[in-house]
């Protein structure tokens, strides 16, 4: 599980700046301080996961509202000289199978990348002589200024665990990722080579002096260990003589005269690959972190009218919420979910409910009205006759009993049959029973409903949003805080990332936390603590922007006043 992300010259921000993911994380800050930033790294690493681009421009899932501009724009102040740094740690205990057993002894696993455009030595033409034939020539001579040439590329890569370093690459001219350095006193790696040792050799166990030969091994075959680049971590070793493809059939056989030696066989044979297993199971796991991520943008836009008919999909169709109706006419409980806060007494109170309605071609329908007459006449029509008035003439006059009856007969023998039909989602204004497009009504509705569906829908995902306040009044931002607390604390285990401006939508997050501490929370709403929510702040400081972690108490209350007097009279008012 992704706890926490570190981001260093990335657009607004120029020191690397951590942080924390919590089931629910609120960003705040002045406008054009930031705070996009935060959301946008984690678009920029799962557009580079999928497609192995750096220089990156639109992303996949950010359509119109994340264009990075490519590396020369999202880099801190422009400055192509410097280095982008993406980090993301990870819960150990969310690991399974063999990268659970390697990572064991530790709590806490970081990956770290730089990103970079690669720089080479500039030179200049200078006259000199051919000391073999006296003659002048132009020679190239090194000036000592440095210049950028090519696309971004990674340049460094590093797991951290524990807060300490275990192994560092770098990225060589030859194009490979080289091991620089490996960490092999840490006790992870101790744990590595007590298990190569009692499981894979005849040594019953591992002497304390027996490290000395082992560290001298690994010491001696780091230069001869590289990285393959993938799209965005390293995918493994390279295999290369360190013969990572070869198979041990038996164990190594450890002998009293040659102990060290025998031993020093052994940790250069398995220790390739482990790091290999390493290597490749930290950056699946990062990789199934990413691919979790959805993205909602600050401005979300109109489906078509019809939307039976929207058979493509145009790049906003998820970063615009377009989706979001396509969802709600596909899935029923979550249109049962949708319809109570569209029509709620105590949410937006709409006369609107959402419902589906068959279209078919009025060419299908011969086939099925002539069985349906052929089905009523069989029956026969319940008939009743008028008594005799002077405004008959010839006595009492035939009338069929129910007609809306005999209809709905007929309408649901039509349901019955086989013709093709589309389901289209359509809103019932219940004052009138009319039928209106999500085009005929307030914008308030077509802004919140991406928003609902990404809390309802969603299971075990981290959901990113940008103001999902827009165009709703006090009252609906603060129930907002109760859509996502049941989101991320109920069954759906989402986590959220939400950049808002929204007042309303905190004090509701900390009014739960009262009630929590003090056993009062309302029926349907989860209880929620400290660990489960972070409150950021974003703030310029000069030419960069910095964060700033506002933690709550187990009551709700702020433990450090907002930078500047941030919403400072809302909560006078209100504590």
């Amino acid at each position: 599980m992704l706890t926490t992300l570190q981001i260093g010259n990335f657009k607004a921000f120029a020191e690397a700046q951590r942080i924390p993911i919590r089931p629910l994380t609120l960003i705040y800050g002045a406008n054009s301080s930031g705070k996009s930033s935060i959301i946008h790294s984690l678009v920029f690493a799962r557009h580079a996961m999928e497609t192995g681009d750096l220089d990156i421009h639109r992303t996949n899932i950010g359509g119109e509202a994340v264009d990075l501009g490519g590396f020369r724009q999202y880099v801190h102040r422009r400055e192509v000289n410097r280095r982008m740094e993406w980090s993301a740690e990870l819960d150990r205990a969310g690991f399974k199978g063999r990268l659970a057993e390697l990572f064991a002894p530790v709590s806490s696993v970081k990956v770290s990348i730089e990103i970079g455009i690669p720089q080479i030595e500039e030179t200049k033409e200078q006259e000199s002589v051919d000391p073999r034939t006296g003659k002048k020539i132009i020679i190239k001579v090194p000036t000592g200024n440095l210049v950028t040439v090519g696309d971004p590329e990674v340049l460094s890569y590093s797991i951290i665990t524990d807060n300490a370093q275990l192994l560092q690459m770098s990225k060589r001219r030859n194009g490979k990722l080289q091991l620089d350095r490996l960490d092999h006193d840490q006790p992870l790696f101790r744990e590595v080579l007590k298990a190569i040792v009692e499981t894979s050799t005849t040594a019953e166990s591992i002497h304390p002096s027996d490290y000395e030969g082992l560290d001298e091994a690994i010491t001696g075959i780091v230069p001869d260990i590289s990285a393959m680049i993938g799209k965005f971590l390293p995918e493994g070793l390279i295999r290369s003589e360190t013969d990572l493809e070869g198979k041990q059939t038996s164990l190594f056989p450890i002998s009293r005269g040659s102990r060290r030696e025998d031993l020093a066989g052994a940790v250069r044979f398995f220790v390739p690959r482990t790091l290999d297993e390493l290597i490749k199971g930290i950056g699946q796991a990062v990789a199934e972190e990413l691919s979790r991520l959805q993205y909602l943008g600050p401005l979300r836009s109109y489906p078509p009218r019809h939307l039976a008919f929207a058979q493509s999909h145009d790049p906003n169709w998820f970063a615009g919420g377009g989706y979001a109706w396509d969802v709600v006419r596909r899935n029923v409980e979550v249109r049962k979910l949708v319809n109570a806060w569209l029509t709620a007494p105590d949410r937006l109170q709409t006369p609107y409910e959402l419902i589906l309605r068959d279209l078919v071609g009025i060419d299908q329908l011969e086939g099925p009205l002539l069985d349906g007459l052929e089905h009523l006449n069989e029956e026969g029509l319940d008939i009743e006759y008028e008594e005799e008035s002077r405004y008959t003439s010839a006595g009492a006059w035939p009338v069929i009993k129910d007609p809306e009856a005999e209809v709905e007969k007929l309408r649901d023998l039509i349901r019955g049959s086989d013709i093709e039909r589309l389901n289209e989602l359509i809103l019932i204004d219940r004052r009138s029973n009319t039928v209106v497009s999500h085009r005929d009504v307030g914008i308030g509705v077509s802004q919140v409903l991406p928003v609902l569906v990404g809390a309802y829908a969603a299971k075990n995902q981290i959901v990113v949003i940008e103001q999902p306040e827009i165009h709703l009044h006090p009252a609906l931002q603060a129930d907002l805080g109760d859509l996502f607390l049941q989101s991320a604390l109920g069954e759906n285990q989402n986590r959220f990332l939400i950049e808002t401006h929204s007042e309303h939508l905190l004090l509701r997050i900390m009014r739960r936390m009262r009630q929590t501490a003090a056993g009062e929370l309302p029926d349907g709403i989860p209880k929620i603590r400290p660990e489960d929510v972070m409150v950021l702040f974003v703030e310029p400081d000069g030419s960069r922007s910095i964060i700033r972690e506002m933690p709550l108490n187990e009551h709700g209350d702020l433990v450090k006043a907002w930078p500047g007097g941030f919403f400072e009279e809302g909560l006078r008012e209100v504590f």
